[in-house]
Formats: structure tokens, sequence, C-alpha cells
């Protein structure tokens, strides 16, 4: 008897039909509330449930409310000799380490999802809340090359409609985009004063911005500005810019930042920020970062020189710099003096939303964290040998927000 009933629950287990959904039930408000409590790496995931809660995480109106934060950097592989070429001719390939330093790779640095036309000869430029623009040079023509647009995230991507030769007077490339205000993007594209003659001394060819050309992916047109700038400014063309209520932030080599705004008619010229009583005049570069809703900047401080300093920007309008936070590079790195900015000491992203900074030191480029409230110093992983100093911190973006984009 106790056989046969246990046989005739297992058979009824068997075929037991499920259950309705629950979550089909809820309104779309109160699952998007539940999904903004689900961290960022669990929220992909629930990409995959249906198509219902794909299209309310990918939906713009939900981009501010879902939990996306900073989760790692893409930065140039160490070179590699066996590949064949030198390393002057051979195109960078890019890594991404997970700022969790332990986490498993969830973005393909290589972005697989391209076509081999594009993929072979891509190199990133610049990154923007979420969204990665590339150079992809051409098979059929020598220095060639398109810009793309990437959401590594979502694997889209979309060609700006433009066909452009390297040249020295066009070095340095930046990318505009804030999914809040709008789904369409900007591309900067600095006009240098170089001349492509590289055995030509002349003083007059420094590489100063000439002025802009400015892509909107709303009216899929180029306009041309001639600087507005009031003095001749060299852009750094690795350190990272920000972009922020339609402007564009550049850090230049005569330490100060330039502004442009996305129609090319507001420039300005924010110097950097210095302690009480230093010099005039730094030699020192500078980071800039967007955190909590400000403008962060990082430099060495002047009046000792063994401290990182950390400044905050109150009222961009009002361009008076706050000091936020020193610590000294012998609690961050056992050393006393850095080079910073340039191979030994790079910041590479402050937290978007809590008081920590990421830096890589040391010729095998130990990426390493700071927590500012806690002092606490993390090493993350080790990148390995390389010369360029090119890091893109990213911050996934989940909203279908290309536009016109060629894989949808």
């Amino acid at each position: 008897m106790a056989g046969g009933s246990g046989s005739k629950k297992r058979k009824a287990r068997r075929t037991r039909t499920p259950g309705p959904d629950p979550t089909a039930l809820l309104t779309d408000d109160l699952l998007v509330e539940i999904l903004a409590r689900v961290p960022y790496r669990s929220l992909r995931r629930c990409l995959c449930v249906c198509q219902r809660w794909r299209a309310l995480i990918s939906h713009p109106d939900n981009t501010a409310r879902l939990p996306q934060t900073l989760a790692g950097v893409f930065y140039p592989l160490p070179f590699d000799p066996t590949g064949g070429g030198s390393l002057a001719s051979t195109p960078p390939r890019y890594g991404f380490v997970s700022m969790s330093g332990t986490s498993p790779q969830f973005i393909d640095p290589s972005f697989s999802f391209l076509p081999d036309r594009e993929r072979e000869r891509l190199i990133p430029e610049d990154m923007c809340n979420g969204l990665l623009l590339c150079r992809s040079y051409k098979f059929t023509g020598r220095n060639e090359f398109n810009y793309l647009v990437l959401n590594p995230a979502l694997e889209q991507w979309v060609t700006v409609p433009v066909t452009r030769r390297w040249s020295n007077k066009v070095q340095t490339v930046r990318l505009g985009f804030d999914p809040v205000v709008s789904p369409h993007f900007y591309v900067f594209e600095f006009q240098l004063d170089e001349d492509d003659d590289v055995d030509d001394d002349d003083d007059d060819h420094d590489g100063h911005a000439l002025g802009v050309k400015i892509y909107s992916s709303a009216i899929g047109v180029w306009i041309d500005k001639q600087s507005g700038w009031s003095m001749r400014i060299v852009l750094q063309t690795n350190f990272k810019s920000i972009f922020l209520d339609g402007v564009l932030y550049v850090i230049a080599t005569q330490c100060v930042i330039g502004t442009v705004d996305v129609k090319g008619e507001t420039w300005s010229i924010i110097e950097f920020p210095r302690s009480e009583g230093s010099p005039f005049y730094d030699t020192h570069a500078g980071f800039l970062d967007l955190s909590q809703g400000r403008l962060h900047f990082a430099n060495v401080d002047d009046m000792v020189g063994d401290k990182l300093a950390i400044w905050v920007l109150e009222d961009k309008d009002s361009e008076e710099w706050t000091l936020k936070h020193t610590v000294r590079f012998k609690h961050l790195v056992g050393s006393k003096r850095v080079q910073f900015g340039f191979f030994d000491f790079i910041v590479v992203a402050i937290h978007p939303d809590c008081n920590m900074v990421f830096f890589v030191f040391g010729p095998e480029r130990t990426l390493m964290s700071y927590d500012m409230d806690s002092r606490e110093v993390s090493i993350i992983s080790n990148l390995g040998y390389n010369e360029i100093e090119h890091f893109l911190p990213y911050v996934p973006l989940l909203s279908k927000s290309l536009p016109d984009c060629v894989n949808q």
C-alpha cells in the first residue's frame, strides 16, 4: 500500500502543469521598482527572462532608476611580439577588467559582435555613459577610417557617416552622451595646428586646437567651428574628458580645462585648482571625472608634492574648486614621490556614486582602489606592462539608445 501510494504521488508531480506567472500581475511601475533594487549583474540576467522584462530594462525612461554603476575599465593589453609586426605598426588590443577584480568577465573586449571588416583594425578612443567611440581603419585605403559608436552591454553599434584619413591634425576625438536627457550622441573632433611633416621644426605648429567639428546623431550632420578659447591650448590626447549638461570638458597641457558646448558656440577656460600659496605654474597633469553629480578633479598637492589631492567643483558656473580630500602617496603606493599622470601613477576613475578613487601604479600597471572614507587601499588586478596610458572606465548602459543601429 505504501509503495503504491508513493508511486501515485510521484506520477502526480510529474504531470502537474505550471501555475500562472505571479509577476504578470505586477504593473510595469511596480516591476521597475523591484528591478531597481537588483544588483547590476543580476539585472543583466533579467534581460533574458521574457520580452516584457527586457523592454522595461532597456527603455530609456527607466535608465536613471535602474542600477548602472562603474563596472570595470577597458585598458590596452601588453604588446604581444609573437603576433607579428612592431609596437609602432600594430593597433593596440584592449582588455577589460572588473573593478571587483574577481567577478567573471561579462564584457567581450574583442567586440566579436562586430563584422570582421570593422573589428580587425578597431581602436577605442573615448567612453561616455555606456557608449564607446572607436576608430575603425579600412582595409581598402591606408590610414582611412570611420568612427563607430558601440553599446557593449547590448552589443549594438552604429557607424558615424564620415570617412577620414589619419593625420597629425586630427588626433583628439571625444564623445558626448547623456541618456537621461536624450538618446542622441555627439562626436567632437578637434582640429589641431600640427604639421604633418615630422621633419618640420617650426614651433608655430605646436598642436594647439584650432577648432572642432561636431557631429550630432539627432540631425546626422557635422558642423565646423573655430576655437573660441581665450588662449592656445594643447589637449591631452589620452586623458579622460567629461560631458555634462551639453558641455564637453577636456584636459589641456597648460594646466587648464577647456569647455565647449554641443553647438560650438560657448567656449571657456577653467584653471586647475591649486593649494593656497602654491606656485603660479605647475607641470603636473590632472584627472577629471564626474562623481555624485559634480565635477571632481585629481592632481598633486602643490604645497608638498607628496600628496594626491581631490577637488570638487561645487558650482560649475562659479568655477571655484573646493579641496575635498588629500592622501599621501606613501600611504597609497609606499613611495613618497610619484610621476603623476604619466606612466608611473595614473588615476583611472573616481567612482560615480561614492568616495572612491581607482588608479594604476608601476611598470606592471597594478590597478588599485582607495576609499576616501575608510582610507583603505586595495589591489584589484595586475594589468601588465604597456606604454600606452589610455584607460576607459565603463558604466554599462542597458537602455536601447543607439539611433539606427545596423544590427537591431
